[in-house]
């Protein structure tokens, strides 16, 4: 069977590899690595603690992995919010739905085009990594799921910067709405547990916390307890078995169970940003809208 790529992601990436951007972005970017790594084992020379191993473990590899999904978040609105409003700049949006590709394999294309060359990034800082799993003696699946962890992220994110490029004419603000949203669903999913907790006022926990699994900061903080001391965020001390009342919060709060069930629901998150994006720059649903508008109704007069 004969798999095809979709071809706005191939002459995205096409353009990425060729430019000499992407190859100093790159240099630039090892660089940074770099310079954190050595800065970071030549403070340890000078003040050595009593475990190796746990010097690796838990102060490398979270610094190199937290600037890489800094550099996520940074690049991913900036690179798709202006991938359609762009197109619109450069008077070739309309050229561009003349094409044979559907709304939905554009949006898709455009998001997943800025998420490979991010991805690009973050598998050539595999070698920088991969001196700390080697002297730290950590185990390679880790480096896996944190390349999994990054896709759903920045799948998430590149998501929500082509539905705010589809619903504006101008890239400064498409990127300024990107991160405006982006910044809105990290503070409004919090908001049901801080209401709770702030009304009830005691410590149990209910079904609110459920509202964090759409949260990408609680994924990410999720994530890094468990890869790097395997403790789950929600198994402290101010959470215990005994504080949860809601039933769902008591299945989900312990274990890897939350990752998979907040990569699940950011991805599901995702495909709706994209169907949105889809249904916005499809040029048959405002076709469908005019002609409703002109449709006349009984008595000859128009809507």
């Amino acid at each position: 069977m004969k798999i095809t790529l979709n071809p706005i992601i191939k002459k995205e990436l096409k353009i990425a590899v060729r430019s000499k951007k992407t190859a100093w972005g790159l240099i630039a970017y090892e660089a940074v690595l770099v310079y954190i790594f050595i800065r970071i084992v030549s403070a340890y020379r000078m003040f050595p603690v009593s475990n190796d191993q746990n010097f690796y473990s838990k102060l490398i590899v979270p610094l190199i992995e937290i600037v890489q999904i800094g550099m996520t978040a940074l690049a991913i609105p900036v690179m798709t919010a202006s991938s359609i409003s762009g197109e619109k700049e450069r008077q070739t949006f309309d050229i561009m739905l003349t094409t044979c590709l559907s709304p939905m394999e554009i949006v898709s294309g455009k998001v997943f085009s800025a998420v490979a060359e991010v991805m690009l990034y973050v598998t050539t800082g595999i070698p920088i990594m991969a001196l700390a799993f080697v002297l730290g003696r950590l185990s390679w699946w880790k480096l896996l799921l944190f390349l999994v962890v990054i896709f759903v992220y920045a799948t998430f994110v590149g998501s929500m910067g082509v539905f705010c490029s589809s619903v504006s004419s101008r890239s400064v603000t498409s990127v300024l709405r990107a991160f405006g949203l982006h910044f809105a669903i990290c503070f409004f999913t919090c908001m049901p547990e801080v209401m709770v907790t702030g009304i009830i006022r005691n410590n149990m926990h209910y079904d609110s916390l459920l509202f964090l699994l759409l949260n990408p900061l609680v994924f990410l903080e999720e994530f890094f307890m468990l890869s790097m001391s395997g403790y789950s965020l929600f198994s402290g001390d101010q959470y215990s078995f005994d504080s949860y009342d809601g039933f769902f919060t008591k299945l989900l709060a312990y274990g890897p169970l939350w990752c998979i069930v907040s990569g699940v629901c950011m991805l599901g998150m995702s495909l709706f940003f994209m169907f949105l994006a889809a249904r916005k720059i499809d040029p048959l649903k405002k076709k469908d809208k005019k002609i409703r508008k002109k449709q006349p109704i009984e008595g000859g007069k128009q809507k």
